[in-house]
């Protein structure tokens, strides 16, 4: 999967910053970041596809905030200075501007992006090595953590785009009925993807405001807690309100995203929210609506999530 011209190119400037001192490489990682900033942004403006064009909005919020963090120790490091340019050889050698219009464009970008995060990655380790002190070096640390995440989220939507490709389709291709995800991330980007053209709607463990900032959106979205909050419901109304959702998917073309079906299943009885999810999923079949459940696999019994499995298609177990 690497680029082999790129992995060449980013070993030399892993070199060059192992020559540098600890205020140039911090200014280095400023400025890489910056990068980072415009060059998701662009991405982000050019991609077509729902879920990959919130995946790279994402990534340049983070990468701003990584800067605001970087600049901020820079300045209490060095006072009255301004990070300095680096002789270095820049990140984004040739950056990657495809015209996503085939699947196979939207992957070779994704490559090249989690090929940058590794990089950011071992950036931030060499800072690490050089932090003039313990503060400097639990941030650098972070930070080579925060662009794991990058990486692997990036590698989450790459496995995604890569299976459905195996299968000569995309997300938008699927039947409409019912479909479970071990992972909450891909079941979020094919939501995204389906809700482009249709009505949405989200019940998540996290609050509605944290699900719109996550998907960048105005989705309605309902908050499924214990506690007796304003707008929320509980498991137990959840169950209750079967028909309600039978008729919110009769409108077809409606995408319904639930999550953490586990954290229902430890409040409620396995059979209701099993009958729950087979009238959702046949009632999607019938009116030409989708179900997508996420539910953490380890967090369920074993014959509980064959059961699940059996009423509902795994996208990617």
């Amino acid at each position: 999967m690497v680029r082999p011209e790129l992995k060449e190119y980013m070993e030399k400037v892993i070199e060059a910053l192992k020559d540098k001192s600890p205020k140039e490489v911090l200014s280095y990682a400023i400025f890489n970041e910056e990068d980072e900033v415009e060059y998701y942004r662009k991405l982000a403006e050019h991609a077509r596809r729902e879920s990959i064009r919130v995946l790279f909005l994402q990534m340049a919020e983070e990468s701003l905030g990584h800067k605001e963090k970087l600049l901020k120790l820079f300045r209490r490091l060095y006072p009255g200075e301004e990070p300095v340019k680096v002789e270095a050889p820049p990140v984004e050698v040739a950056p990657f501007y495809p015209k996503f219009e085939t699947v196979d464009e939207y992957l070779e970008a994704l490559e090249y992006c989690m090929e940058s995060e590794l990089f950011a990655r071992e950036t931030y380790e060499i800072l690490a090595q050089k932090a003039v002190n313990e503060d400097s070096r639990v941030l650098f640390v972070q930070l080579a953590e925060m662009e794991r995440d990058h990486y692997l989220r990036l590698k989450k939507a790459y496995e995604l785009l890569t299976g459905f490709k195996s299968k000569k389709m995309m997300p938008e291709d699927i039947e409409p009925g019912g479909y479970i995800f071990p992972d909450k991330e891909k079941a979020r980007y094919v939501f995204l993807d389906l809700a482009a053209t249709r009505e949405g709607y989200v019940f998540s463990r996290d609050p509605p405001e944290k699900v719109r900032d996550w998907m960048k959106r105005d989705v309605n979205t309902i908050w499924i807690s214990p506690a007796p909050i304003k707008g929320s419901i509980s498991p137990r109304t959840l169950i209750e309100s079967k028909e309600n959702l039978v008729e919110i998917l009769r409108r077809g073309n409606v995408v319904l995203l639930l999550e953490n079906l586990e954290f229902i299943l430890a409040k409620e009885d396995f059979g209701e929210v099993l009958d729950l999810m087979s009238t959702l999923r046949d009632a999607a079949i019938a009116y030409g609506s989708y179900l997508l459940v996420h539910t953490i696999k380890d967090a369920i019994e074993k014959k509980e999530w064959v059961i699940l499995t059996s009423e509902l298609k795994i996208i990617e177990d």
